[in-house]
């Protein structure tokens, strides 16, 4: 059984503050959920039955799309969401499973 995986993003950004690397790279820039959105749209035109989101809550890695605040605490380095609402990727995935529902009828 194939079942595809879908991401927001990566970035070893935050995991790069705690074991001091200097140059921590984004692999895979969100883009304001342009990058999230072009997978969901691209299975929906596979007809994909099943998807993995991952993952929900990975945030030294950069993929969570649980709620993240825009204001976090000063004393660390967090990625936001680059100023959209916190629950911005749980509504892309709602939107995405929306899209690839079958019509009723």
């Amino acid at each position: 059984m194939w079942i595809p995986e879908v991401y927001p993003g990566f970035s070893w950004s935050n995991i790069a503050k705690l074991r001091h690397w200097t140059n921590p790279q984004v692999t895979y820039s969100r883009n304001g959920g342009q990058f999230y959105w072009e997978q969901w749209a691209k299975l929906t035109k596979l007809a994909a039955l099943t998807v993995f989101v991952g993952m929900f809550d990975e945030v030294d890695e950069g993929t969570a799309i649980y709620k993240v605040t825009n204001d976090p605490p000063t004393q660390g380095h967090f990625v936001t969401y680059d100023g959209y609402p916190s629950d911005w990727y749980l509504r892309l995935t709602r939107e995405g499973i929306r899209m690839r529902a079958p019509s009723a009828g």
